[in-house]
């Protein structure tokens, strides 16, 4: 069985603390690696994209339990490039005062290649940020919905924000102008499927006491669904959110290629803490949803079956 917490709370802190201790047995954090912890920041001026502050410090309190002592909070935003203007700006810096904890921007991070995938399917190679590769990391993410691919939580948390922000928008030099990371729906799935068979977090955990809903990740609007969710298993995490956002996770093109790509049984996911039937607060989702639910491709296990890091030599 894959462990699962849901609580409930009108306060970031106490939701997230209280899912994250649910699963507090299932966390073993290794002492040779470094603890990242991937905040989600869309945008560095608009605070709804971002993970509240609140649950970056009950998720720092929780891993200070199990003996960690020092920490890095990165992110590498998509909007502006101003990754250390949204830390300052949202209140971040304020954990410096209680924690021996570093701020780390990703864009500027040393890198590696990564084959996704382009406009027309065709690979593509963009670059990665390394200091990713060597570290446990958390991924702490606001539940919204999403642009592209419906909805986003863990998994896609750490997936696109790996990428190096320029890089998310490369183009062809060729005869053919097309977009080298796709936004399109078939390539952005199988993309995202891609990244995170490369790259997955070690512990998940999910803000939606106060998520994004609309034409999130950056043009929603709120929505208090007052629930919060703490998982190792980040596809398992995301599965149940999606359910608790009102979703379908089988509509969601990234999740449904992992869960069949694992073979995971959703039937062994087992929910403790809050019943999740119980808590749904349907989202109203983009404007869009009909385009984004265009993700299906025949043939996507031959899109999904190597290995997409890539030698820069």
């Amino acid at each position: 069985m894959v462990n699962v917490s849901l609580t409930r709370g009108t306060a970031s802190y106490e939701a997230v603390k209280g899912a994250l201790d649910l699963i507090g047995d299932d966390v073993d954090i290794p002492d040779d690696r470094p603890v990242l912890i991937k905040a989600n920041m869309v945008s560095p001026t608009v605070e709804l994209s971002a993970t509240p502050v609140a649950a970056i410090r009950a998720t720092l309190d929780f891993l200070v339990e199990k003996g960690v002592k020092k920490f890095t909070i990165v992110e590498g935003t998509a909007v502006d490039s101003d990754t250390m203007g949204g830390f300052q700006r949202f209140g971040y810096f304020s954990l410096r005062e209680d924690y021996d904890v570093e701020f780390m921007d990703l864009n500027q991070d040393d890198s590696v290649l990564f084959e996704c995938l382009d406009d027309n399917l065709d690979p593509a190679n963009i670059r990665l940020a390394k200091t990713l590769f060597d570290s446990y990391i958390v991924s702490v993410a606001r539940m919204k919905t999403h642009s592209q691919v419906v909805a986003t939580m863990s998994v896609k948390n750490l997936a696109v924000g790996s990428i190096i922000n320029d890089d998310r928008r490369l183009r062809s030099s060729g005869p053919t102008d097309v977009r080298l990371f796709s936004h399109l729906p078939k390539p952005l799935n199988l993309t995202l499927a891609r990244l995170n068979k490369t790259l997955s977090p070690d512990l998940a955990v999910i803000d939606g006491v106060i998520g994004m809903q609309g034409n999130g990740p950056v043009a929603g609007y709120p929505i208090a669904s007052d629930v919060a969710l703490a998982s190792t298993d980040p596809l398992a995490a995301d599965i149940v959110g999606t359910g608790i956002m009102g979703l379908d996770w089988r509509t969601i093109g990234y999740l449904w290629y992992l869960t069949y790509l694992r073979g995971l049984n959703v039937d062994d996911i087992e929910v403790i803490g809050e019943n999740s039937s119980e808590n749904v607060c349907k989202y109203q989702t983009h404007d869009e949803l009909p385009w984004q639910l265009g993700w299906w491709v025949e043939n996507w296990k031959t899109y999904l079956d190597g290995d997409y890091l890539r030698d820069p030599d």
